[in-house]
């Protein structure tokens, strides 16, 4: 039998036995205490997991520490049922050496809801993707017996197997590859536990039998296959019973104090937040009111007559719209039309950019003016038209239904490519603004240096010309020098990012950027950017871009193409011997609940040749959790350790912790290493992420905010 039928038939047997489990759906008995965490950072019990879920959306950060071992974790409840883990882990007398750090991701699907008669069920892959220190897989359930007692029981291979018989460290394992043929293979074995909420608030007890033999951390013979492997244990496992008390007082943390094995002490600290729920909340200032005009409407066009009318108009809605974080680039004005172009440097959710400019306009344009239309320029790129009758706009502000009634009459459409309509704001064109800045660059779980950071002074400038076309670059000096430096490139592969640490060490100070960027209409669905200059801190050359993104469609299209040259490691004018053409063809798909899936396929900086599949989750209120992983032509052996490039990311609004509207964010990667397959340039002004939000899904997604 083959690799996939094997894996196959070990799928419908596991199915079997979900099915057997389940029973006719009756509606779920309410919990009084939640899910709690475990010293792997996942729900569970103490070591082994329960079928619990956290609350959707919920981003738990967690560390534990026991019998030598230190665990960070970060578990993301990706939907109500599945939850993803990223976990960096420092090991004591593993295997090689004195110490040891090893990255796993991990998996939970929750297949059952527990109801009055039937429990929760759920199936688990734990490190799946790491060297396999911890690889195991599970299946379990979780049953409240009483509105105080839960009780956990399951069945798991691998470290779950209690078995002695496991090798989850084999000889040139480089990790990063799922094991698929060995998932739910092997001995099995049986876990479970109590959880209890005791009479003092907040305080839980739990009882647990573990499954994990620990054998690897419990050998005290060498192998011949390991020469240097230390010969004393790392904890002396006596017992399978672990025991332990937790605390918390809210939903944002909790801490728990366990003895485990019969030997340890562990100690565990969970923080929890959750991006639908948490946060200050927004307290802009309040909207403009819409007056609604007398009746019957006075359709006089008098107006018209004064010099200088478009100016004058534009002048007095600057006033107005300057002071709500948006900025009035051209005004258009005709009998009955208003065209209005508009910059926003406020609203992270741009449906309330469109609101707060369609107040202003009803404000200031003469009673006979019928029709607004508004349409946001992003880096002097038009990227959507929102056309509105006055009429609607005054009916619907006090309406009880007027929400969901201006979803439906208000248009949205592609907008029309430059030259901008009307006079365009001469004070405008050129500008030009600089700040100097201190930056901070964190690097985290190298599998040689866990922590790494570098910060400093950066210097910016950029100089707008005309709409699309700028000048921009920033210069920094470090302060802080505890660069970041991965291993070396121990491939065949040209050292694309590896020398990273020779840029690091040599570029102080340095030229991180000085680039020529001009953004352009082709038609009023196809954008298009070409860039030249030094683009990233280690490539310059010649960068050009075309995105076909109709306004009203949840997919868009997208081609690349580069032409760059890698930099001297001083980071300043040089160039190194090595130039590579680079790009790629790029997918784009909203699925319309939050997630949006991006493929971008083509070829790599090294010259491999593969795709990026990519899955993002993003809120209503700005944050972004995704990942990503790189597959291309090299083999693993010629990647090196991680098999292939992959990784997890955030992006954080700052209005979330300020209380304040704001287009800022704070972003983060936290990538499996760095090495030199998949790698791709990075560009500024890539166009799908600046215009998708204007177009039809992410300003239906937040309409609500038209009227804040």
């Amino acid at each position: 039998m083959g690799r996939a039928s094997k894996f196959q038939h070990r799928l419908r047997c596991i199915s079997t036995l979900m099915l057997t489990v389940s029973a006719s759906a009756i509606s779920a008995q309410s919990l009084s205490f939640g899910p709690s965490m475990n010293m792997f950072g996942t729900s569970g019990l103490i070591d082994m997991p329960s079928a619990e879920s956290q609350p959707d959306a919920e981003f738990s950060t967690t560390i534990s520490s026991f019998a030598g071992s230190v665990r960070g974790t970060f578990t993301f409840q990706v939907t109500p049922r599945l939850s993803g883990t990223f976990r960096y882990t420092k090991i004591d007398n593993w295997v090689f050496d004195n110490e040891t750090y090893d990255r796993s991701f991990d998996f939970q699907y929750r297949l059952l809801d527990e109801t009055e008669f039937r429990p929760a069920l759920a199936i688990g892959l734990r490190d799946f993707m790491g060297t396999g220190i911890y690889s195991g897989q599970y299946i379990v359930a979780t049953k409240n017996i009483t509105p105080k007692l839960k009780v956990t029981g399951g069945v798991g291979w691998g470290r779950f197997s209690n078995s002695d018989d496991i090798q989850v460290y084999r000889e040139g394992n480089l990790g990063g590859k799922p094991s698929i043929d060995d998932w739910f293979s092997g001995p099995a074995g049986f876990f479970g536990g109590v959880e209890w909420q005791t009479p003092v608030k907040g305080l839980r007890a739990k009882v647990e039998y573990s499954s994990d033999k620990y054998a690897i951390e419990n050998t005290l013979d060498r192998d011949e296959n390991f020469p240097n492997r230390r010969s004393e244990i790392t904890f002396d496992r006596k017992s399978p019973l672990n025991f332990g008390l937790e605390y918390s007082r809210n939903s944002s943390y909790s801490v728990g104090l366990y003895y485990m094995y019969g030997s340890e002490v562990g100690l565990r600290f969970t923080t929890s937040l959750n991006p639908k729920t948490g946060g200050r909340g927004i307290r802009d200032s309040a909207p403009l009111p819409i007056t609604p005009r007398a009746r019957p409407v006075d359709r006089s066009t008098d107006w018209q007559s004064v010099d200088n009318i478009n100016a004058k108009g534009r002048k007095q809605l600057n006033t107005l719209l300057n002071k709500e974080g948006l900025v009035v680039e051209s005004l258009a004005l005709s009998a009955n039309r208003a065209e209005l172009r508009v910059r926003n440097e406020r609203y992270i959710t741009t449906a309330q950019a469109y609101g707060r400019a369609a107040r202003a306009m009803a404000f200031v344009m003469p009673d006979s003016v019928d029709t607004f239309v508004i349409t946001p320029v992003e880096q002097g790129l038009p990227v959507a038209s929102m056309t509105i009758n006055r009429d609607q706009l005054e009916k619907f502000e006090n309406d009880p239904n007027g929400i969901v009634k201006s979803a439906r009459a208000f248009d949205l459409s592609d907008a029309r490519k430059l030259p901008s309509i009307g006079e365009l704001d001469p004070e405008l064109y050129p500008d030009f603004t600089w700040s100097l800045a201190p930056y901070v660059s964190i690097k985290v779980f190298d599998s040689d240096d866990p922590f790494a950071i570098t910060g400093g002074l950066r210097l910016r400038g950029d100089l707008d010309i005309s709409p699309g076309f700028s000048i921009s670059g920033s210069i920094s000096k470090k302060l802080i020098k505890n660069d970041f430096e991965p291993s070396p490139s121990e491939s065949n592969l040209p050292a694309v990012r590896t020398d990273i640490g020779q840029y690091n060490r040599q570029g102080d100070p340095s030229l991180d950027r000085l680039t020529a960027d001009y953004l352009f209409k082709l038609s009023p669905a196809v954008y298009g950017r070409v860039s030249a200059g030094y683009l990233e801190k280690m490539y310059g050359g010649v960068s050009a871009e075309v995105l076909y993104k109709p306004v009203e469609q949840n997919w868009g299209l997208g081609a690349e193409i580069n032409y760059v040259k890698q930099r001297d490691f001083d980071m300043r004018l040089g160039f190194r011997d090595y130039s590579v053409v680079t790009g790629h063809v790029s997918g784009y798909l909203d699925m319309n609940n939050g997630f949006a899936l991006q493929l971008d396929a083509g070829r790599y900086l090294a010259g491999d040749v593969g795709a990026t599949f990519s899955i993002d989750r993003t809120f209503d209120n700005g944050w972004k959790v995704g990942a990503y992983a790189t597959l291309t032509d090299v083999p693993a052996e010629d990647f090196g350790e991680g098999s292939f490039d992959k990784g997890v990311r955030m992006e954080i609004p700052l209005s979330w912790a300020i209380g304040t509207s704001s287009k800022k964010t704070v972003n983060n990667t936290l990538t499996s290493l760095t090495r030199d397959g998949g790698a791709r340039l990075n560009v500024e002004n890539r166009l799908y992420p600046i215009v998708k939000d204007y177009h039809t899904n992410a300003v239906s997604g937040s309409w609500g905010r038209f009227w804040r």
